[in-house]
Parts: C-alpha cells; structure tokens; sequence
C-alpha cells in the first residue's frame, strides 16, 4: 500500500505528490476526522504505541508474501 498526500475540493481528489501508477487502480480514500490541520509530528505521537501487542509487522510481511505468491501464478 502507498500513501500520498492529496487535496479534496469537495468534488475531486488532487494528488499532492507524484505517483508513477498510470493506469486505472483501485484506491482508499480516508478523511482524518480532525479538520484542523496537524503536524506529521504530533500524528505519530497519537498513533504511537497503537499497535502493541497485535505482531502487526509479521502479519503484513505474511500478507505480502501472498500477494507476491497469488500474483506470480
């Protein structure tokens, strides 16, 4: 998964940064429930520690085992 960021004007979503994807794909749209604007900085402070214990790493190394496994067939 990727992240970029991107401007929503109400009706498009504008992309912030350069992605090299040039053809149609799915994507994952999240609006952040603060509307103030927030420091990258101070986002890691509130996501820090979120997700202890639930071996987050290992199963996102599982899952992209997968990918790599379901998309080479």
């Amino acid at each position: 998964m990727k992240a970029v960021k991107a401007i929503y004007d109400g009706h498009d979503v504008k992309l912030m940064e350069q992605f090299p994807l040039k053809e149609k794909t799915d994507v994952l749209v999240v609006f952040p429930d603060i509307v103030e604007k927030m420091s990258s900085q101070t986002a890691r402070k509130l996501l820090r520690g979120s997700g202890k214990g639930e071996k987050l790493v290992k199963r996102l190394l599982q899952s992209r085992a997968e990918d790599i496994t379901i998309g080479g067939k």
